[in-house]
């Protein structure tokens, strides 16, 4: 409950998590977009998440591994492509361009690259 009051005041670990990894992405040049419940939240639709969705490149993503592996940051499992904060326990997940949501299925709706679509 605590934690989740944290949230709804922009003090959670959630959010010091999104500010960390965001501020990794700026520094390493990768182009990104924040989706999800916390794209949500930044435009007033205030709900609870447990997790940060990150839209990026493949290639931002091979080199989110290479620079950020092991570096305050692990796999959830061999070979996964989202990462945890080793500090918080947050769960950092990356959406791909070109991949589809839901079951990754082709569909008429693939992810975009974030660098055409990401706001300030």
């Amino acid at each position: 409950m605590a934690e989740g009051s944290r949230y709804f005041e922009e003090k959670s670990a959630l959010q010091d998590t999104l500010r960390g990894i965001t501020r990794r992405l700026d520094a390493l040049a990768i182009p990104y977009a924040v989706a999800d419940g916390l794209a949500l939240f930044a435009h007033g639709y205030r709900r609870f998440t447990e997790d940060i969705d990150v839209l990026v490149t493949a290639e931002g993503l091979q080199r989110i591994h290479e620079a950020l592996d092991g570096l305050g940051y692990l796999p959830l499992y061999e070979g996964s492509r989202h990462l945890r904060d080793v500090n918080s326990g947050v769960r950092v997940e990356f959406l791909v361009t070109g991949q589809f949501p839901g079951d990754g299925k082709p569909k008429p709706v693939a992810f975009p690259d974030p660098a055409m679509v990401a706001l300030e």
